[in-house]
């Protein structure tokens, strides 16, 4: 970070952008102690002030790494203490937080639909700054006009829920309001996991 800035400058950039939602819920000490290792303290100041769940009327949720790991695991295909789950799109896709060492880190994106992944910025701070506040990554990866017409159809989606593609994307569906659907995470992400 540059001089004279804050943990508190990344929180308040996020949150200008993705209003926090009403339900929010704040970390316990067990998960911020695990953390304070692994994850940039920018993100725990934003877990303490603010909490987890549903972000800019659920278009993103922060959320527990610990609570959605083992699902990121299951796409990497081992455990790796060092690469966390901080957001989970409205869709499902996940953002994931990599310390690659004590001074260098990324954030990448796992996409449950295109079975990609992709290095989002070379930092947390870039990812915080530029990237997740940019108006073609909201309409592009967060899928803003998709978010709003399914929010319309579907109404608000509730903790564990996601909209996912039916088909999936990689059977024909395609991004468009007819072929969204609203279904839990796990199961959607797991059935999305075993195609070929």
């Amino acid at each position: 970070m540059s001089e004279g800035e804050d943990s508190t400058d990344l929180v308040s950039i996020f949150v200008n952008k993705f209003k926090p939602g009403d339900n929010l819920v704040k970390p316990d000490e067990k998960t911020i102690e695990l953390a304070t290792s692994v994850i940039p303290q920018e993100l725990i100041s934003l877990w303490e002030k603010y909490g987890f769940g549903d972000y800019g009327d659920g278009i993103i949720k922060v959320i527990n790494p610990y609570k959605y790991s083992d699902i990121l695991y299951q796409w990497l295909g081992r455990e790796d203490e060092n690469k966390l789950p901080i957001f989970l799109t409205a869709f499902g896709d996940i953002f994931y937080y990599r310390k690659l060492s004590d001074i260098e880190d990324d954030v990448s994106l796992l996409s449950i639909h295109y079975k990609s992944i992709d290095v989002c910025a070379l930092s947390f701070e870039d990812f915080m700054e530029e990237y997740i506040v940019a108006e073609d990554v909201e309409e592009d990866v967060l899928r803003k006009s998709l978010f709003l017409e399914a929010k319309e159809k579907y109404e608000k989606l509730n903790e564990n829920e996601i909209f996912f593609f039916v088909p999936a994307l990689a059977l024909g569906g395609n991004e468009d309001i007819k072929y969204v659907n609203k279904g839990d995470l796990r199961v959607q992400q797991n059935i999305l996991f075993q195609m070929n």
